[in-house]
Protein backbone atom coordinates (compact mmCIF):
# COMPACT_ATOMS: atom_id res chain seq x y z
CA UNK A 1 0.00 0.00 0.00
CA UNK A 2 1.29 3.75 -0.60
CA UNK A 3 3.55 5.16 2.15
CA UNK A 4 1.58 8.52 1.55
CA UNK A 5 -2.14 7.87 1.22
CA UNK A 6 -2.44 4.31 2.80
CA UNK A 7 -2.93 5.35 6.76
CA UNK A 8 -5.59 7.86 5.84
CA UNK A 9 -6.99 5.16 3.40
CA UNK A 10 -7.38 2.30 6.41
CA UNK A 11 -8.32 5.25 8.92
CA UNK A 12 -11.30 5.95 6.49
CA UNK A 13 -11.87 2.21 6.09
CA UNK A 14 -11.87 1.55 9.96
CA UNK A 15 -13.71 4.31 10.86
CA UNK A 16 -10.93 6.35 12.73
CA UNK A 17 -12.25 9.79 12.00
CA UNK A 18 -9.77 11.53 14.66
CA UNK A 19 -7.04 9.38 13.45
CA UNK A 20 -7.57 10.47 9.58
CA UNK A 21 -8.13 14.46 11.01
CA UNK A 22 -4.96 13.85 12.35
CA UNK A 23 -3.03 12.81 9.57
CA UNK A 24 -4.72 15.32 7.38
CA UNK A 25 -3.93 17.96 9.88
CA UNK A 26 -0.24 17.16 9.38
CA UNK A 27 -0.34 16.62 5.28
CA UNK A 28 -3.42 18.85 3.77
CA UNK A 29 -2.38 17.37 0.12
CA UNK A 30 -3.75 13.80 1.58
CA UNK A 31 -7.69 15.90 0.66
CA UNK A 32 -6.07 16.69 -2.73
CA UNK A 33 -5.72 14.62 -6.00
CA UNK A 34 -3.34 11.48 -6.04
CA UNK A 35 -2.28 9.26 -8.74
CA UNK A 36 -1.19 6.49 -5.89
CA UNK A 37 -4.56 4.17 -5.97
CA UNK A 38 -7.16 3.68 -8.29
CA UNK A 39 -9.45 6.61 -6.94
CA UNK A 40 -7.79 9.56 -7.51
CA UNK A 41 -8.56 11.25 -4.57
CA UNK A 42 -9.79 9.46 -0.68
CA UNK A 43 -13.29 11.14 -1.07
CA UNK A 44 -13.87 9.38 -4.42
CA UNK A 45 -12.33 6.45 -2.72
CA UNK A 46 -15.04 6.59 0.23
CA UNK A 47 -17.54 7.45 -2.22
CA UNK A 48 -17.28 4.75 -4.16
CA UNK A 49 -16.03 2.13 -1.70
CA UNK A 50 -17.52 2.97 1.45
CA UNK A 51 -21.28 2.66 1.73
CA UNK A 52 -20.45 -0.13 4.72
CA UNK A 53 -17.91 1.80 6.51
CA UNK A 54 -17.99 3.26 9.83
CA UNK A 55 -18.44 6.94 9.93
CA UNK A 56 -18.42 7.70 6.46
CA UNK A 57 -20.32 10.27 6.84
CA UNK A 58 -17.52 12.22 9.50
CA UNK A 59 -14.85 11.09 7.50
CA UNK A 60 -16.03 12.69 4.16
CA UNK A 61 -16.73 16.10 6.00
CA UNK A 62 -13.19 15.98 7.64
CA UNK A 63 -12.64 15.46 3.78
CA UNK A 64 -14.58 18.27 2.65
CA UNK A 65 -13.00 20.42 5.10
CA UNK A 66 -9.28 20.25 3.93
CA UNK A 67 -10.63 21.16 0.66
CA UNK A 68 -10.97 18.22 -1.23
CA UNK A 69 -12.99 18.23 -4.70
CA UNK A 70 -16.57 17.72 -4.31
CA UNK A 71 -17.87 17.36 -7.66
CA UNK A 72 -16.21 14.29 -9.09
CA UNK A 73 -17.23 12.13 -5.95
CA UNK A 74 -20.86 13.57 -6.53
CA UNK A 75 -20.74 12.34 -9.93
CA UNK A 76 -19.19 9.14 -8.98
CA UNK A 77 -22.30 9.20 -6.20
CA UNK A 78 -24.49 9.19 -9.23
CA UNK A 79 -23.66 5.15 -9.99
CA UNK A 80 -22.98 4.07 -6.56
CA UNK A 81 -26.91 5.02 -5.33
CA UNK A 82 -24.78 6.27 -2.41
CA UNK A 83 -27.27 8.77 -1.03
CA UNK A 84 -26.15 10.03 2.19
CA UNK A 85 -22.99 11.28 0.44
CA UNK A 86 -24.44 12.42 -2.21
CA UNK A 87 -26.72 14.61 -0.10
CA UNK A 88 -23.33 16.18 2.28
CA UNK A 89 -21.65 16.29 -1.61
CA UNK A 90 -24.97 18.37 -2.53
CA UNK A 91 -25.00 20.58 0.81
CA UNK A 92 -21.34 20.94 1.02
CA UNK A 93 -22.09 22.87 -2.76
CA UNK A 94 -20.77 19.78 -5.24
CA UNK A 95 -22.02 20.73 -8.90
CA UNK A 96 -25.02 19.09 -10.06
CA UNK A 97 -24.51 19.23 -13.47
CA UNK A 98 -20.93 18.31 -13.26
CA UNK A 99 -17.88 19.38 -15.85
CA UNK A 100 -21.12 19.59 -18.53
CA UNK A 101 -19.65 16.32 -20.13
CA UNK A 102 -20.96 13.94 -18.42
CA UNK A 103 -23.29 14.71 -14.85
CA UNK A 104 -24.51 12.96 -11.80
CA UNK A 105 -27.78 11.98 -13.18
CA UNK A 106 -26.43 10.60 -16.21
CA UNK A 107 -24.22 8.50 -14.23
CA UNK A 108 -27.00 7.26 -12.00
CA UNK A 109 -29.23 6.90 -15.62
CA UNK A 110 -26.41 4.86 -16.77
CA UNK A 111 -25.49 2.47 -13.92
CA UNK A 112 -29.16 2.19 -12.95
CA UNK A 113 -29.63 3.48 -9.07
CA UNK A 114 -33.45 4.97 -9.30
CA UNK A 115 -32.86 6.30 -5.23
CA UNK A 116 -30.33 8.49 -6.44
CA UNK A 117 -31.81 9.61 -9.62
CA UNK A 118 -35.07 10.49 -7.74
CA UNK A 119 -32.97 12.50 -5.18
CA UNK A 120 -31.03 14.85 -7.75
CA UNK A 121 -33.84 15.74 -9.61
CA UNK A 122 -35.58 16.77 -6.71
CA UNK A 123 -32.74 18.98 -6.32
CA UNK A 124 -32.29 20.22 -9.57
CA UNK A 125 -30.78 18.52 -11.53
CA UNK A 126 -31.23 19.95 -15.14
CA UNK A 127 -32.48 17.64 -18.44
CA UNK A 128 -30.16 19.03 -21.08
CA UNK A 129 -29.56 15.96 -23.69
CA UNK A 130 -31.69 13.26 -25.15
CA UNK A 131 -30.64 10.77 -23.61
CA UNK A 132 -30.99 12.15 -20.62
CA UNK A 133 -34.94 12.99 -21.54
CA UNK A 134 -35.18 9.44 -22.97
CA UNK A 135 -33.70 8.38 -19.73
CA UNK A 136 -36.44 10.20 -17.86
CA UNK A 137 -39.47 9.65 -19.94
CA UNK A 138 -39.54 13.46 -21.36
CA UNK A 139 -41.20 13.15 -24.15
CA UNK A 140 -41.86 17.05 -24.31
CA UNK A 141 -38.11 17.99 -23.49
CA UNK A 142 -37.04 15.71 -26.24
CA UNK A 143 -39.44 16.62 -28.50
CA UNK A 144 -37.57 20.25 -28.76
CA UNK A 145 -34.20 18.98 -29.54
CA UNK A 146 -35.84 17.80 -33.28
CA UNK A 147 -36.50 20.29 -35.90
CA UNK A 148 -39.37 20.29 -37.53
CA UNK A 149 -37.99 17.99 -40.68
CA UNK A 150 -36.81 15.23 -38.25
CA UNK A 151 -33.17 16.36 -37.67
CA UNK A 152 -31.31 16.77 -34.58
CA UNK A 153 -31.03 20.11 -33.04
CA UNK A 154 -27.59 20.94 -31.42
CA UNK A 155 -29.05 20.59 -27.80
CA UNK A 156 -29.56 17.25 -28.40
CA UNK A 157 -25.82 16.88 -26.86
CA UNK A 158 -23.55 14.54 -28.49
CA UNK A 159 -22.37 11.12 -27.94
CA UNK A 160 -20.46 10.64 -23.86
CA UNK A 161 -19.75 7.84 -21.70
CA UNK A 162 -18.98 7.80 -17.73
CA UNK A 163 -15.29 6.66 -18.81
CA UNK A 164 -12.64 8.36 -20.66
CA UNK A 165 -13.65 10.75 -23.39
CA UNK A 166 -10.32 9.61 -25.13
CA UNK A 167 -11.87 5.73 -25.07
CA UNK A 168 -14.82 7.01 -26.61
CA UNK A 169 -14.72 7.30 -30.63
CA UNK A 170 -16.16 11.10 -32.06
CA UNK A 171 -16.77 9.15 -35.44
CA UNK A 172 -20.61 9.16 -35.01
CA UNK A 173 -23.28 10.15 -36.65
CA UNK A 174 -26.73 11.89 -35.74
CA UNK A 175 -28.44 8.40 -35.84
CA UNK A 176 -26.07 7.31 -33.50
CA UNK A 177 -26.91 9.98 -30.51
CA UNK A 178 -30.90 8.70 -31.39
CA UNK A 179 -29.89 5.57 -30.70
CA UNK A 180 -28.21 6.10 -27.83
CA UNK A 181 -30.67 7.76 -26.52
CA UNK A 182 -33.23 5.30 -26.90
CA UNK A 183 -31.21 2.52 -24.87
CA UNK A 184 -31.68 5.29 -22.09
CA UNK A 185 -35.29 5.08 -22.91
CA UNK A 186 -35.07 1.23 -23.30
CA UNK A 187 -33.23 1.08 -19.76
CA UNK A 188 -35.55 2.91 -17.76
CA UNK A 189 -39.08 1.36 -19.13
CA UNK A 190 -40.00 4.36 -20.79
CA UNK A 191 -42.10 3.89 -23.57
CA UNK A 192 -43.52 6.52 -24.97
CA UNK A 193 -39.95 7.76 -25.17
CA UNK A 194 -39.32 4.98 -26.78
CA UNK A 195 -41.76 4.84 -29.08
CA UNK A 196 -41.35 8.78 -30.03
CA UNK A 197 -37.49 7.83 -31.12
CA UNK A 198 -38.48 4.79 -33.37
CA UNK A 199 -40.90 7.22 -35.22
CA UNK A 200 -37.55 9.69 -35.16
CA UNK A 201 -35.20 6.60 -37.02
CA UNK A 202 -34.24 5.19 -33.94
CA UNK A 203 -33.00 1.67 -35.04
CA UNK A 204 -34.66 -0.89 -32.69
CA UNK A 205 -31.46 -3.70 -33.03
CA UNK A 206 -28.85 -1.07 -33.00
CA UNK A 207 -25.89 -1.37 -30.84
CA UNK A 208 -24.67 2.62 -30.37
CA UNK A 209 -21.82 3.55 -29.13
CA UNK A 210 -21.58 5.15 -25.84
CA UNK A 211 -21.82 1.93 -23.57
CA UNK A 212 -19.25 -0.21 -22.63
CA UNK A 213 -21.53 -3.00 -22.75
CA UNK A 214 -22.89 -2.41 -26.02
CA UNK A 215 -26.17 -4.48 -26.74
CA UNK A 216 -29.81 -3.55 -28.32
CA UNK A 217 -32.49 -1.96 -26.76
CA UNK A 218 -33.80 -5.59 -25.82
CA UNK A 219 -30.67 -6.42 -24.17
CA UNK A 220 -30.95 -3.08 -21.75
CA UNK A 221 -34.98 -4.10 -21.06
CA UNK A 222 -34.07 -7.68 -20.24
CA UNK A 223 -31.50 -7.21 -18.15
CA UNK A 224 -33.02 -4.26 -16.45
CA UNK A 225 -36.13 -6.70 -15.87
CA UNK A 226 -38.87 -4.76 -17.59
CA UNK A 227 -41.35 -7.08 -18.93
CA UNK A 228 -43.59 -4.21 -20.17
CA UNK A 229 -40.43 -2.89 -22.52
CA UNK A 230 -39.47 -6.61 -23.72
CA UNK A 231 -43.10 -7.07 -25.02
CA UNK A 232 -43.01 -3.34 -26.45
CA UNK A 233 -39.81 -4.06 -28.32
CA UNK A 234 -41.05 -7.51 -28.95
CA UNK A 235 -44.33 -6.51 -31.06
CA UNK A 236 -42.07 -3.44 -32.94
CA UNK A 237 -39.63 -5.97 -34.38
CA UNK A 238 -36.80 -6.29 -31.85
CA UNK A 239 -34.65 -9.17 -32.71
CA UNK A 240 -34.98 -12.09 -30.11
CA UNK A 241 -31.57 -13.74 -30.22
CA UNK A 242 -29.75 -10.79 -31.44
CA UNK A 243 -25.78 -11.24 -29.56
CA UNK A 244 -24.40 -8.14 -28.04
CA UNK A 245 -20.92 -6.68 -29.30
CA UNK A 246 -18.85 -8.08 -26.03
CA UNK A 247 -19.75 -11.04 -24.31
CA UNK A 248 -21.88 -12.26 -27.32
CA UNK A 249 -25.19 -13.13 -25.13
CA UNK A 250 -28.86 -12.83 -26.26
CA UNK A 251 -31.44 -11.06 -24.23
CA UNK A 252 -32.39 -13.80 -22.36
CA UNK A 253 -28.42 -14.33 -21.51
CA UNK A 254 -28.27 -10.79 -19.83
CA UNK A 255 -31.93 -11.12 -18.13
CA UNK A 256 -30.41 -14.33 -16.71
CA UNK A 257 -26.81 -12.44 -15.39
CA UNK A 258 -29.09 -9.73 -13.57
CA UNK A 259 -31.52 -12.80 -12.41
CA UNK A 260 -34.75 -11.58 -14.14
CA UNK A 261 -35.22 -15.46 -14.71
CA UNK A 262 -39.05 -15.19 -15.66
CA UNK A 263 -38.09 -12.66 -18.45
CA UNK A 264 -34.71 -14.81 -19.44
CA UNK A 265 -37.46 -18.15 -18.87
CA UNK A 266 -39.75 -15.61 -21.37
CA UNK A 267 -37.81 -14.92 -24.08
CA UNK A 268 -36.11 -18.48 -24.54
CA UNK A 269 -39.55 -19.74 -25.20
CA UNK A 270 -40.32 -17.25 -27.45
CA UNK A 271 -36.94 -17.99 -28.78
CA UNK A 272 -37.62 -22.04 -29.10
CA UNK A 273 -41.40 -21.13 -30.62
CA UNK A 274 -39.96 -18.58 -33.62
CA UNK A 275 -36.93 -20.99 -34.41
Amino acid sequence: MDKKFGPAIEAIKSGEVDLLKSLVARDPSLAGRSFAFDHPTLLQFLVLCGIDFPDKIASAHVLIDAGADIDEPLRAAGGTGHLELAELLLDAGANINGDGRWSPLEEALYFGPPRMIDLLISRGASIHNLRIAAGMGRVDIMKTMFDEDGSLKPEAGTIQWPFSPKDLSDNYTGQDVVNNAFIFACRHNRIAAAEFLLDKGAEIDAMPPGFDYRGTGLHAAAISGHREMVDFLLNRGATIDIRDKKVNSTPAGWAEHAGHHEIQNYLESLAVGRA
